[in-house]
């Protein structure tokens, strides 16, 4: 599953709106996830296990002709467009897996198959045959707020535009009337640049990528999302950004998107989104790394507990109001023009071939 969201997060990267001509072009970022509350401490807890962080991860994406290579610390993966490939590369095991686009979707298909399967089954068993069936109706509207505030990010000019796309939910079942039960907001803080040379790189890229992959690939692409997001409102949610994004000329070289619960009868406050954003960025620089091996890791699920109870506690007498479950980050530090060297596109020296079973 894990490299099933690399690649799905990879196919998303390739959707960014581009323009202009092709060129090689090396883009170093930074991204950063947090998730709030015990869900947040227990993802970061799970991460540390793993050998990984979802906190600064910082991401070279190389771009030359119809290939592409993004890399971390911990892995990349290579798409050559003419090829119809995609090689996964895992540093930490020193190894690598390489498949085909055809195989690709056949992949994805499977696990969005699956996961279908395993959800039914799931509902089957927990399934009261006394109770009615309840559903979940979405309806989602779309807010464009261009601020005019600019900026120089990377050594390229942006503008800051708000995208809020706000999901509203209502559980509808048989002989009853529908009952909202609040809504979703999706609160995208982008800061655009239209004339950043990764544009004119990923233009020509995607071009070839989408002649090569096909229709067919996209589609199972967002089946394998659909799949992941086992909240209708987060995989409606999804789509809708992706498809509002591409509707505005340029590219993000800083965003932020976070993910907002909002009780019924509650209005959604952007500004007490921004200000929440804000405190947790001034609270992570004063994190102080928690102790290695056995001792430090208990450590961090201790505290990740009794932070859960103290937000329990308070919650209970203080009036409903929104809360942000999610926040995405990323930053583009340098954009660099230039032809990008062949050994780029290639596993690296001394790595072994992973097999991929035969299906």
């Amino acid at each position: 599953m894990r490299r099933q969201i690399q690649l799905a997060l990879l196919i998303t990267a390739i959707g960014l709106p581009s323009t202009l001509l092709a060129q090689g072009v090396t883009v170093q970022s930074v991204a950063d996830v947090r998730l709030t509350g015990a869900l947040g401490a227990a993802a970061n807890i799970a991460a540390k296990i793993g050998g990984g962080s979802m906190r600064d991860i910082a991401t070279a994406t190389y771009v030359s002709g119809h290939r592409m290579r993004s890399e971390t610390s911990l892995s990349g993966s290579i798409i050559d467009a003419d090829a119809g490939r995609i090689t996964s590369i895992d540093h930490k095991g020193k190894s690598y897996t390489s498949m085909t686009f055809a195989e690709m979707v056949a992949a994805m298909q499977q696990a969005s198959e699956s996961a279908k399967q395993s959800a039914a089954k799931e509902k089957a068993k927990a399934k009261d045959p006394k109770a009615t069936e309840d559903e979940m109706k979405v309806n989602y509207k779309v807010a464009v707020d261009r601020t005019g505030e600019r900026a120089k990010i990377a050594g390229f000019d942006a503008e800051r535009v708000f995208v809020t796309i706000t999901l509203e939910g209502e559980a509808t079942s048989e002989g009853k009337k529908d009952e909202p039960v609040g809504s979703m907001v999706f609160l995208m803080d982008q800061w655009l640049s239209k004339d950043a040379p990764q544009i004119a790189a990923m233009t020509e890229f995607q071009r070839a990528y989408a002649q090569k992959a096909g229709q067919e690939f996209r589609t199972q692409a967002q089946g394998l999302q659909t799949a992941m997001a086992g909240d209708p409102r987060m995989k409606d949610g999804f789509a809708a950004a992706q498809k509002e994004l591409a509707k505005l000329n340029g590219i993000a070289l800083r965003s932020h998107t976070h993910v907002v619960l909002v009780p019924v009868g509650v209005a959604f406050d952007r500004s007490m989104t921004l200000a929440d954003g804000s405190a947790a960025a001034a609270a992570k620089k004063d994190e102080k790394p928690s102790g290695g091996g056995l001792r430090g890791m208990m450590g961090a699920i201790k505290a990740a507990a009794d932070d859960a109870n103290k937000q329990e506690k308070a919650k209970q007498n203080a009036p409903p109001k929104q809360s942000t479950i999610m926040t995405v980050t990323d930053e583009v530090k340098s954009i660099t023009r230039g032809a990008v060297s062949e050994e780029m596109f290639a596993p690296p020296a001394g790595y072994r071939e992973v097999k991929r079973p035969a299906r």
